[in-house]
């Protein structure tokens, strides 16, 4: 689920311009009204946090 947000937030939708990934970041861990870190197994919020920038090199990388 978490990664599923991530990715919802870091592309272009009909209805949305992308985020960049230290907006989406933010999001993920401090909320926005909308989506609220309490969302997340903390395990898996741990993990992201930890993996971070390795999880945007990842999404970089596979735009095309």
């Amino acid at each position: 689920m978490l990664i599923d947000q991530y990715d919802a937030l870091r592309s272009k939708r009909p209805y949305k311009p992308p985020l960049n990934h230290g907006e989406v970041y933010e999001i993920m861990t401090k909320g926005d009204g909308r989506t609220m870190p309490g969302h997340f197994d903390p395990k898996v919020l741990g993990a992201f946090i930890d993996t971070a920038l390795e999880l945007d090199n990842i999404f970089n990388s596979h735009q095309y």
